[in-house]
């Protein structure tokens, strides 16, 4: 009896350890794992990088308060100014406006310096915090993976405590896949914030010096008359060159999305002709196989091509002034970010505190997480596809990955900075349905979804169509 149990307990524990192999191998090959390729050291935050860059946000943060303190003194003090500033009433009027301009300048310098900074601690952490939860993991996977089936048999109390034993090792390999897409994505986001942030921060350190030096030197003006003021134009930052052909490209891509609407065009009219000249050889081929009745079909043929030929021309002229109408009949669109429905960043000009311009954004930016899900707006036909970093969180410049939909009314929505694009140039879908998924790639510093819409090419505020 007890060597017929013996003969059973290593039966079955022989085929539940081969159940166990292939559940978890089964489960590990659900989705592939790109940081198993790159390794888990590929990108390593130093805590003494992290440390410095503290110390440096602190410090940037102190002297764009006291900056800020001064300018809302120039604003609100002028011709009684006290204290540090009191010097400057020797400037004359058109000085002094420079100086506070400058001023204003410096401020907001050192406080896009302190975002950039924060922006990069803030992935350095998460990262670091993200590999603690991993090692933490893979101490659960080997405390079970060092144990036999038969082990985890003997020290279960019950064959239902066996099998939930088994179920808890099946969820932590489950688990473990998505913990390493999480550290991927966070080893991603926090290389792209140390490769832009710091390079922001750098940059805005050296317009701040240099407004400084040029407040210096009207400080060393004071009594001098010089109605031909020295250019004090900032250089652009090397992430501002970065918008500027993001914004470039998208003038381009009008041109572009015209030429591919009225290819699209064409191509669904010589598809209706090939349709129509088929029913017309089928109509035929019906007509002659009765003889006696063909001088009648003959006739109504007639009747019903001159008929089909006026209900066409009509069409064509309803249309034309359709066309031709100043305002196009606006559809009600899906909102393409589903879950968070707020616009982080609106259409329309935006003027830069340090560059003294203003701006336009082509599109509205919606969401903020990888991997979330993007959905088409409304029904339609893809009629662009890139994929420059295809499954990649970050990358490539301008739009990054991205697909572009043609629908009714010559309107079409652009979805980009995607990790991943689902549909092909050709695909028809639906309104809601999945065609991508968020990331940050091309010129982004965060996950979201720049969201475009055009009217025949032209761009156009999405917020009408989406809200």
């Amino acid at each position: 009896m007890l060597l017929r149990k013996t003969r059973w307990i290593r039966a079955l524990a022989l085929t539940l350890s081969l159940t166990l192999v292939l559940g978890l191998g089964s489960i590990l090959a659900k989705k592939p794992v790109k940081a198993v390729d790159r390794g888990f050291l590929a990108y390593t935050p130093d805590q003494s990088d992290i440390d410095k860059a503290k110390k440096e946000r602190e410090e940037a943060k102190r002297k764009a308060e006291e900056a800020s303190e001064r300018v809302a003194e120039l604003k609100d003090e002028k011709g009684r100014l006290s204290g540090e500033l009191a010097e400057l009433q020797g400037l004359s009027d058109e000085q002094m406006a420079q100086y506070e301009e400058i001023s204003e300048q410096y401020a907001a310098a050192l406080i896009a310096k302190q975002e950039a900074l924060d922006n990069y601690i803030e992935s350095q952490e998460n990262l670091i915090h993200k590999r603690e939860e991993y090692a933490e993991r893979i101490g659960i996977m080997f405390a079970y993976e060092n144990k036999s089936t038969l082990e985890i048999l003997l020290d279960s109390e019950s064959i239902a405590g066996f099998f939930t034993n088994l179920e808890l090792i099946s969820m932590i390999g489950e688990a473990d896949v998505q913990m390493i897409d999480q550290l991927t994505i966070a080893m991603d986001d926090a290389e792209l914030k140390s490769q832009t942030m710091l390079q922001e921060a750098e940059d805005m350190q050296a317009i701040a010096e240099q407004k400084q030096a040029e407040l210096q030197e009207l400080r060393d003006r004071i009594g001098v008359t010089q109605e031909a003021l020295d250019d004090t134009s900032t250089k652009l930052s090397r992430w501002q060159e970065k918008e500027d052909a993001f914004q470039e490209e998208a003038d381009r891509l009008d041109d572009e999305i015209r030429r591919l609407q009225k290819e699209e065009e064409e191509r669904k009219k010589a598809a209706q002709l090939t349709a129509a000249a088929k029913q017309a050889q089928a109509t035929k081929s019906t007509s002659s196989s009765s003889s006696s009745s063909s001088s009648s079909n003959s006739s109504s043929s007639s009747s019903s091509s001159s008929s089909s030929s006026s209900s066409s021309s009509s069409s064509s002229s309803s249309s034309s002034s359709s066309s031709s109408s100043s305002s196009k009949p606006r559809m009600k669109m899906t909102w393409p970010y589903p879950g968070d429905y707020t616009v982080y960043s609106p259409f329309g000009m935006r003027y830069h505190p340090i560059y003294h311009y203003d701006k336009m954004h082509w599109g509205v930016d919606l969401g903020g997480e990888y991997g979330n899900p993007i959905v088409a707006a409304y029904d339609g036909t893809v009629i662009k596809v890139e994929e420059p970093v295809e499954g990649q969180n970050t990358g490539s410049v301008n739009y990054g990955n991205y697909c572009v939909i043609q629908h009714e009314n010559g309107v079409t929505t652009t979805y980009a900075h995607c990790r991943d694009v689902y549909v092909s140039v050709g695909d028809y879908v639906v309104a809601g349905q999945t065609i991508a998924e968020c990331g940050s790639t091309g010129t982004s510093t965060s996950p979201h979804l720049h969201f475009e819409v055009r009217e025949d090419g032209t761009k156009v505020d999405p917020v009408p169509y989406i809200s």
